[in-house]
């Protein structure tokens, strides 16, 4: 596979010209089956507002975007006559029900914290409930009811994977991926092991960010998660084997690809 020989080589290679990437873009398939990057009216991702209010009782905001390991903070400020009220913090899982995060007592000036720590890569969705006055603090109780839950904002934030990518695409131009695209200057993608061809990937590094579909297998040396083209490397400040955030798009449709190689290991 391309990605295995890429790894093996230890020449250094030329850059080459290559067109600017345009961040978050749309992707579409050229006529030889690689994919390339378009532009497009709105970014892919989708816009992060992680502030929002919660009727009668006050505002409240979440980290909008944080690594793996590092708690997403909820922070508010209520009315103060609400003091010793419990605010249930609540996130939707992949089926979209909804589960407790956290739990946060409204102190006297109105204001409380909460902190939820997950290890889940993706993009959730968050929403801030009150319990009715006199409950029990939530963690302890069996059961907790709250007030108009499904009148509640939300506020979608992201929790990002650490990964450590390098870089490919010279010398491998017109070969065909595992996924069965033709490389070129122009291809825009990942190699990843095992996520299936097609999957789209949001790549972060240096305050740039992309979205763009696993394309081939690999890397298979350095240590590195991810391969990825050339031009889309050059964005990113990607040189050597260097670090990089991610998320898997699971909220996006795997773009198609001639074919679906197996994971590697």
């Amino acid at each position: 596979m391309i990605a295995r020989t890429f790894a093996r080589r230890a020449a250094v290679i030329g850059l080459l010209a290559v067109p600017a990437l345009l961040p978050a873009t749309a992707l579409a398939a050229d006529g030889t089956g690689g994919l390339t990057l378009e532009s497009a009216a709105a970014a892919a991702a989708p816009p992060v507002d992680a502030a929002a209010e919660l009727a009668g009782a006050g505002t409240w905001t979440a980290t909008p975007s944080t690594v793996v390991g590092t708690p997403v903070e909820i922070t508010g400020r209520f009315a103060r006559s609400l003091a010793g009220r419990f605010v249930r913090v609540e996130r939707a899982d992949p089926t979209g029900t909804w589960r407790r995060a956290a739990v946060a007592k409204v102190r006297t000036n109105g204001k409380f914290r909460a902190r939820w720590r997950t290890r889940s890569t993706r993009y959730h969705e968050l929403r801030v409930l009150l319990t009715p006055a006199g409950q029990a603090d939530p963690r302890k109780a069996r059961t907790a009811t709250v007030a108009d839950a499904d009148e509640a904002d939300t506020v979608r934030i992201v929790v990002l994977g650490k990964a450590r990518a390098t870089w490919y695409g010279p010398g491998f131009y017109g070969r065909k991926t595992a996924c069965g695209t033709t490389l070129s200057a122009g291809t825009v993608g990942v190699a990843h092991r095992t996520l299936p061809c097609g999957t789209q990937v949001e790549i972060r590094r240096g305050g740039e960010r992309f979205v763009v579909p696993v394309i081939d297998r690999g890397p298979f040396a350095n240590g590195a998660d991810f391969d990825l083209t050339k031009n889309l490397a050059d964005d990113l400040g990607v040189s050597g084997v260097d670090d990089i955030q991610y998320v898997v798009r699971s909220d996006l449709r795997r773009i198609a690809t001639p074919q679906n190689a197996p994971a590697s290991r």
